[in-house]
């Protein structure tokens, strides 16, 4: 029997529908727990686990005007195993719903946990398909649990303020590079087998999770962002101030902005001032070369920037005076960069991508400095040159201190 063309595509319709399948999970949101953060350390020779969860209603009459009688807006659950996988399957014994971490927006390491090792924490996580790679990092001195626990002002949901702490800081002063799992998993297995993460902790002496905080126009703690973690082999090895780790920013050419304070006397000796210079653009050119059996690397820094503000008084009219401003900044950039330098190079650590650079240019003697790099990079001489141009002076030129004089 022969169909006209007409019912040929009405039973291919029909047929295509019968074979497409429906709901094949499906899963209520009532069923899931959303996580917004998750903290891990090690506690007793076991992997601990802190997820902090969203509570959808108390969320969301805070946001409508509620106040924090309606409830905290995030709950914490920890929960402990022999091995990361483990302990999540443990959250099936004491959880009546299903944790849910494709939401996850941040990740907090304890020390105990970074100085044991994170590969193994690596592995888990991109195993997992519900994970996603892009979670921001940061290692805590404090318990991960506290930090975790930790209400903030302004952002309801704890992790998904976080996450905008380090935006913001990464883009408007470039101390703290942002970091999430791919990037730890490529620095780990790439050629120096370093990385950094950026330091999360608690300032203050409040109790942690308690809603009583936001009845107040003023905390007793807060989070707030450290130093710089470095990682050897996916161990904790050493950490940076925040000085060091803008000078290592600047090597690495991870600059965005900056705000960079030095003295300056405004022609007048020992009428010495602080002053502040607002980086606006930063290039940064690494060199490296072999002479003798030695590696030499050079750094050409360009920064180009804005005056902010002085207590000094000057007039940026006479281009001598911006000259002198310049040298000052000059010597001040040097220094911080010197000093990120000298850490990293005492620790052994090269967090600076010096190892691709030499296998890049020299393949053939990468073979054989590859199985002991950090003894070729204690030998490396470094050497930076910095180039500051003030490209404005703010609306006046002359300062504010020189006005009142006149």
């Amino acid at each position: 029997m022969v169909f006209p063309p007409k019912w040929m595509k009405i039973l291919f319709a029909c047929f295509v529908c019968l074979s497409l399948c429906g709901c094949w999970s499906r899963k209520e949101l009532t069923d899931l727990a959303i996580v917004s953060a998750t903290g891990v350390d090690r506690k007793d020779n076991q992997w601990e686990l802190t997820y902090q969860l969203v509570t959808p209603a108390a969320s969301a009459s805070s946001a409508s005007g509620g106040n924090a009688s309606s409830g905290p807006p995030i709950s914490v659950l920890s929960i402990q195993g022999d091995t990361l996988r483990k302990a999540l399957a443990n959250n099936e014994l004491e959880n009546t719903r299903q944790l849910h971490i494709g939401n996850n927006r941040v990740f907090v390491i304890g020390d105990a946990a970074a100085k044991y090792g994170l590969n193994s924490l690596i592995d888990t996580y991109l195993r997992n398909p519900q994970a996603r790679e892009t979670v921001n990092l940061f290692v805590t001195k404090h318990n991960p649990r506290i930090v975790v626990s930790q209400l903030m002002y302004l952002e309801k949901n704890t992790g998904e303020g976080i996450h905008k702490l380090i935006e913001k800081e990464t883009k408007n002063t470039s101390i703290l590079p942002r970091v999430n799992m791919y990037d730890l998993a490529s620095e780990s297995a790439g050629a120096s087998k370093c990385a950094v993460i950026p330091e999360l902790l608690v300032s203050g002496k409040g109790e942690p999770g308690s809603t009583k905080a936001l009845e107040n126009t003023t905390t007793a703690s807060k989070l707030k962002l450290g130093g710089l973690a470095i990682l050897k082999k996916g161990r904790l090895v050493g950490w940076l101030n925040q000085n060091q780790a803008l000078g290592i920013a600047f090597i690495r050419n991870h600059v965005n902005k900056a705000v960079i304070s030095f003295e300056f006397d405004g022609g007048k000796e020992g009428n010495k001032a602080k002053s502040t210079f607002e980086v606006s653009d930063s290039t940064t050119r690494l060199k490296m070369n072999r002479k003798e059996g030695r590696i030499f690397v050079t750094a050409n820094i360009k920064v180009k920037g804005t005056i902010t503000d002085t207590n000094s008084q000057f007039d940026a009219i006479d281009p001598k005076v911006l000259r002198e401003m310049e040298q000052n900044i000059h010597d001040e950039l040097l220094r911080i960069v010197r000093e990120g330098w000298h850490a990293v190079h005492g620790m052994g650590t090269d967090v600076l991508g010096f190892a691709d650079l030499f296998h890049r240019k020299y393949p053939r003697e990468w073979q054989k400095a590859k199985e002991d790099w950090s003894v070729e990079f204690a030998k490396i001489e470094f050497e930076p040159s910095i180039e500051v141009t003030i490209e404005r002076v703010g609306l006046i030129n002359q300062s504010y201190q020189k006005l009142l004089e006149e």
